[in-house]
This record gives structure tokens, sequence and C-alpha cells, in this order.
């Protein structure tokens, strides 16, 4: 492990904007804040949004400085990149915002019913392996136990196929679909979007690639994945870029 790594990783230990509960301590028990993370932690009752995946946290942080009014919590595995979420919200006084530092399948230890939205930004498609996407069936009846009445999920990506992919499951599924293009910079929808830019967006934007969005209503079990949606064969393409 480089020099730099172990630095980052000692300074988190001494972030109270970070929390790293170790896995098997919430495998057998749920955490603290469980329930009551808005009051607890932010003491107040404004709505939380949750992002996964969050890396360097700059979406975490760019919405917790437009919306004040909410609170916003990063979540990643990777404490290296964290670091560097952390020390952004402190060194711009952001204080509806915090990170936490554990796998997306425990988040049903941390969180209980009290998530307003998830944001799903720019995840790992895993073409082939249908089954571990953020967005698959597995995943998403695990957020039924973090999201609140009338939750919601937002995905955004630049890869077609893994929003094709989310758009079936949530047609197929009945769920209520409210924003949804492929293509967000040529969009109506990207007025009421959060103008925020991770440098992983301006890397895909600059390379010529859509934007997708799809945000759905979460209010149901998911049904499991079919033989053909486990294994696709291919990497879908986006329509515009076949031509």
């Amino acid at each position: 492990m480089g020099k730099k790594k172990l630095i980052r990783f000692r300074e988190n230990a001494t972030f109270p904007e970070l929390f790293e509960p170790p896995a098997l301590e919430l495998l057998a028990k749920d955490h603290e804040l469980k329930g009551r993370w808005a009051k607890g932690y932010f003491g107040n009752d404004n709505p939380i949004i949750l992002e996964l995946g969050c890396g360097r946290g700059e979406y975490t942080a760019g919405l917790a400085q437009l919306f004040p009014g909410q609170n916003f919590v990063g979540v990643d595995i990777k404490g290296s990149r964290l670091n560097f979420g952390v020390k952004a919200i402190r060194q711009a006084g952001i204080k509806n915002a915090c990170f936490i530092r554990s796998q997306i399948e425990l988040l049903n230890r941390i969180f209980d019913h009290e998530i307003s939205e998830i944001w799903v930004t720019f995840p790992d498609p895993f073409h082939g392996k249908a089954h571990r996407r953020l967005t698959s069936p597995a995943f998403l009846n695990r957020y039924l136990g973090v999201l609140g009445e009338g939750g919601s999920i937002c995905l955004k990506t630049d890869d077609f196929s893994l929003y094709d992919f989310t758009r079936g499951i949530a047609s197929e599924n009945g769920l209520e679909i409210i924003d949804d293009t492929d293509d967000l910079y040529n969009s109506p929808l990207l007025l009421a979007t959060p103008q925020i830019q991770t440098t992983y967006e301006k890397r895909f934007i600059s390379e010529g690639k859509k934007i997708c969005l799809l945000r759905f209503k979460l209010d149901r079990a998911i049904k499991p994945l079919v033989k053909k949606q486990r294994q696709p064969a291919a990497a879908a393409t986006h329509p515009d870029n076949t031509k």
C-alpha cells in the first residue's frame, strides 16, 4: 500500500464526517444511528438523499451545496477516495453532508426506511454480470428497506446498456418512471437536473458519450432476473452510435 494511502486512512479515522463501521460489527449489530440519521447526526428533520458508489464525493458535496435544506450521505468502500470527499465538505463548511465507508450490501444494517432518494451515479455497468449491477433486482430489493414511503431511485450513467437494463426492470415491474432520457444534455430535463459534473462525467462528455438519466419510484418488491437478463451476450449500444 502506498504511503499516501496510509496517510489518508489515518486521517479518515479523525474525521467526524466519515463513518467506517466494520462489516463484521454490522453483521452482528445494526449501526447505532440506524433509523435516526436525520436527528441523530444532522440534528434536523430534513430529507436524506443517499449516493451510492460516491467515489471522491463530488456529487454528494455538490448536491449538499445546492440544497441546504436536505441532508446528503455518500457511500463507498474505497477509503482513499472518501478522504477527498470529506476534505471537500470540511473546507467548504458543508454541514448537511457526510460519508460512510461500507459495502452497499450492508445498507440495511445502517438505514431503516429513512432515505428519500438514492442516487446511483456512473456505476460499474458490469457487462455480462447483470446480477451485480447496482440497479439489479437483488439490489433494488435491498433498497426497499432503506427508502421511506414514496422513495425513488435516480440513475445517471454514460452506459446505455445499463440505462436500458434498468428502464426495462422499472417498466416490467410497474414502477412509476418520473424522469427518463437517454441524452440528458439534449433534453429539457437538463434544466431540472443539478448542474454537477464529476471528473468522470466531464471525461465521458469530452469523449462524445451520451449521458442517460432515469428516475423512478421504488415501492414494491422486484421480480428476480430471468436467465436471459443474467447473462447478456454483449453491451447494448446507444441508438445514436449505430448510425
